[in-house]
């Protein structure tokens, strides 16, 4: 066998020694290292420490990629160019190092250039050729791969000046192939990585293309030992190239972006877990001066936090051990009490190395200005819609969101599917959740900056109003239509305007919206008209919150309430002429205004327990369909006067403010209109009051009798006239009505120390057995509140009900019922009913049949 032994101007092949005299010329071996970009080394000093993998951490990436590279898996296909993509700071240069470790450990043979945007050495195209070559050279001592090299470059001493194609063909795979054939390996195996890392750090956009399509000309009928495997931000460029006809066929792609939910956000808490510990260990030694950590410290929750805050892109997680650890003589737990903002930075901000990446990157953008328009609206609550979504509310062209962070594929990825709403569609997903936070400071992010509340909610809300007035597409039936979609950011961010400024387009936005127009088709529908009315109800809201900010604009409300009344009058009527709906609206329109017809929150009051329920413990009447949000009860109560009664929640937490929601949308605003609307067209009649208390008495007699009653441990007087009830509540603060029924849950919030408190009693012994978990006595304790309740309900519209053959019958039953059981556990409520029964036949009959 021969051997070759190259030396810097001799060469010794087999047995013959050969000088070599260039009289002066640069020797091929030197002309190689002047063109050698020695930083962007894998090993190299200025990279000292470079990043890699957690141990323990990306192992399944790791895995997959080496599988790729040597072949592992006889399933897996194995393709000459692998693609990893990733956003900034996924950790794509830790994956890429770690690669080349293992490999090396495998004694694959690897080249790699680590572009740099900060290195001027190593941020370009022209030293990328002469860096791979020159390592190849050094792993392949006294070879065909030196010699042919050498030789190549004295053939040619302007090679460097040459194509990339012709250079890379050159200079390293014809050298390898030679090598290879000569090598006639029986097992095929990878015996040569080729690794580029950061290649969209390379300053030129061009380079960035031909490097790729130059590589896949040369590889496309290579040796298959050989692979190169690229690493970098799915820049626009890069993902065009990989599209291409260059290179469609012969790559496999790897996105951390995709799959970082799972795997990633597991790794980064080990990430921290481990980092901690180390942290701890330090500190807690015996030559550290201030007090030693707790062994608990950071807790379970705050690395929870912090992982979850990641997005999955492990800059984050290194920025802020690397804070943690660095920002002496500050401690370690108050560090990071900082990065929790627990504590003032006193000027020394724990993200200023993220922010650097985050600024280096938004000026590369062409149209910012477009960009922060777009990154507002994702910002906005519950925004989780495709592409298509941002440019119609916009008035974007299409594919105009595109092209806007073609060049920001390193912070928001366009372009995946959109599971979530329309498959069809793709969505605009920011890679970093940090992002949002930085955007959103101004110190931090300056020129960058986005104020929601000073601008962009406002004029948002301004170009979905636009968007609907003009759309055809509204179909409430199909919740992935854009028009349902603009609908769902309105009403998920009205409330949000309270805290905004209100800029005068809205106004006019506001003022100019066809309500009536937008509303008809929906409200006389069967189906599916509740979401086209929730947005008229968040509507109402908003305006307002615009007089409360600007009280010249109150016309705004007047004009759009009239433009409501001609709607809403048609179907209101229905609430008059039918039996079950006329309860509903009778309620609606004396809800608080008694103790007998209490505002409560009956998700609350009568919340039924998930087990062991009897189905039949509430009667089947309109009373348990204003409960349990009976389907075709909820389609016939087309103004949703009875989901005030059965959904709403009293918001009074904050002592100046009052909010009604129903399932996120406040009703505030709807409720004053309706009850403005009833004024105007016609209070309810005594025979609204009679259908209405006919369904109360149903209720009444199809409920069993409670076998549970409350009672306060103080004495009640003789005189009283109503039972003791600790649930309701008056409470004057509220323009709804001062009466409230406030029901905690069952045994759960009593405090046995309060004068007040509820006492639970049994009203038949013989009904007071128990199961192991409470479930009887908290059902009934529910039929018990149900049936209080309607007691009162009775009371209360018997007085204003009017003559009906129905009711009269009704209260006749009702009559014998009490003859037969003049006892009840509620027996003040239970006299003054019958008493009111007695006073309505008398009022209704002739003498001789009352």
């Amino acid at each position: 066998m021969s051997t070759m032994i190259s030396l810097n101007r001799s060469m010794i092949a087999g047995g013959e020694f050969t000088q070599i005299n260039y009289h002066g010329q640069k020797a091929p071996i030197d002309t190689l290292k002047d063109a050698v970009a020695a930083n962007a080394f894998h090993d190299s000093a200025a990279r000292f420490d470079p990043p890699k993998c957690h141990p323990r951490t990306r192992v399944k990436i790791l895995d997959e990629i080496m599988g790729r590279i040597v072949g592992q898996s006889q399933d897996m296909v194995v393709k000459p160019f692998l693609w990893l993509s990733g956003a900034a700071g996924a950790g794509k240069s830790a994956i890429a190092q770690s690669t080349i470790e293992r490999c090396m450990e495998r004694g694959v043979h690897v080249a790699s250039f680590f572009f740099s945007k900060t290195d001027p050495t190593r941020n370009r195209l022209e030293p990328l050729v002469a860096t791979l070559a020159y390592q190849l050279y050094c792993s392949f001592p006294e070879t065909e791969v030196q010699a042919e090299m050498l030789s190549a470059i004295s053939k040619d001493p302007l090679i460097f000046n040459r194509t990339i194609q012709r250079q890379f063909t050159t200079l390293v795979l014809q050298p390898l192939k030679t090598y290879l054939w000569r090598q006639k390996s029986s097992e095929p195996q990878t015996s040569i990585l080729i690794v580029i890392d950061g290649l969209d750090e390379c300053m030129d956009h061009a380079s960035q293309k031909a490097i790729l399509s130059n590589l896949a000309d040369s590889v496309r009928d290579s040796n298959p030992y050989i692979r190169i495997f690229v690493a970098s931000r799915p820049e626009y460029d890069i993902t065009q190239s990989f599209g291409g006809k260059h290179l469609k066929d012969v790559h496999t792609r790897l996105s951390l972006d995709l799959d970082r939910e799972s795997d990633v956000q597991s790794d980064i808490k080990l990430y921290f877990s481990d980092q901690f510990e180390q942290i701890k260990d330090d500190c807690n030694s015996d030559s550290v001066f201030w007090p030693k950590l707790d062994p608990s410290w950071p807790g379970e929750r705050v690395i929870q936090d912090l992982a979850r805050k990641s997005s999955g892109q492990f800059i984050y997680a290194a920025t802020v051990i690397r804070y943690v650890i660095s920002a002496r003589p500050k401690r370690p737990d108050r560090s990071l009490d900082m990065v929790l903002e627990i504590r003032p930075h006193d000027g020394d901000h724990p993200f200023a190395e993220l922010d650097a990446l985050y600024e280096k990157i938004l000026e590369s953008c062409k149209n910012i200005e477009r960009v922060l328009e777009v990154l507002s609206l994702k910002m906005m609550r519950n925004i989780h819609y495709g592409v298509s979504v941002y440019e119609n509310i916009l008035s974007y062209e299409e594919g105009e969101v595109g092209r806007l962070f073609c060049d920001l594929g390193a912070l928001v990825a366009v372009g995946i599917p959109n599971q979530s709403n329309n498959p069809q569609d793709t969505c605009l997903t920011v890679l970093h959740a940090s992002l949002s936070d930085y955007l959103q400071d101004e110190a931090r992010s300056k020129q960058f900056h986005i104020d929601l509340r000073g601008k962009h909610i406002g004029r948002h809300m301004t170009n979905v109003l636009n968007y609907l007035a003009s759309c055809s597409d509204y179909d409430p039936l199909d919740q992935t239509s854009l028009g349902c979609l603009a609908v769902d950011l309105f009403i998920c961010n009205c409330d949000e305007l309270h805290s905004c400024t209100i800029p005068p387009e809205l106004l006019q936005a506001a003022f100019s919206f066809p309500l009536e127009r937008f509303l008809a088709p929906h409200i006389s529908s069967r189906i599916a008209q509740h979401d086209a009315l929730d947005f008229v109800i968040a509507f109402l809201h908003m305006l307002p919150i615009m007089a409360l900010k600007d009280p010249t604009c109150s016309y705004i409300e007047d004009h759009q309430h009239r433009n409501l009344d001609s709607v809403m009058i048609h179907p209101l009527q229905r609430y008059f002429d039918d039996d079950r709906l006329a309860l509903v609206l009778v309620l609606f329109c004396h809800l608080g205004s008694h103790r007998f017809v209490p505002w409560c929150d009956t998700t609350e009051t009568f919340e039924m327990p998930l087990d062991n329920v009897n189905p039949d413990m509430l009667p089947d009447s309109t009373f348990t369909y204003i409960l349990w949000d009976d389907v075709d009860f909820c389609r016939d109560e087309k103004l949703k006067l009875a989901y005030l009664r059965s959904y709403a929640t009293l918001d009074t937490s904050q002592e100046d403010s009052f909010s009604i929601n129903v399932n996120g949308v406040n009703y505030l605003a709807y409720f004053d209109y309706m009850h403005r609307l009833l004024r105007s067209v016609s209070a309810p009649t005594p025979t609204v009051y009679a259908k209405a208390t006919k369904e109360c008495l149903y209720a009444l007699r199809s409920l069993p009798m409670p076998s549970l009653f409350w009672k306060r441990t103080a004495r009640v007087a003789d005189d009283t006239e109503d039972d003791p009830c600790p649930y309701l509540v008056f409470n004057d603060k509220h323009f709804v009505g001062p009466w409230l029924f406030v029901v905690p849950n069952f045994r759960s919030n009593l405090d046995s120390s309060d004068e007040n408190t509820v006492i639970t009693e049994n009203y038949e012994d013989e009904q007071s057995e128990e199961d192991n978990y409470g479930l009887q006595d908290h059902t009934r304790e529910i039929v018990a509140k149900a049936y209080f309740t309607i007691l009162g309900y009775l009371i209360f519209f018997l007085p204003r009900c009017g003559r009906s053959d129905d009711l009269i019958a009704a209260c006749k039953k009702q009559q014998a019922v009490h003859i037969e059981k003049p006892n009840n556990p509620f027996p003040i409520r239970w006299r003054r009913l019958h008493m009111e029964i007695n006073n309505y036949l008398a009022r209704v009959l002739p003498t001789s049949n009352v």
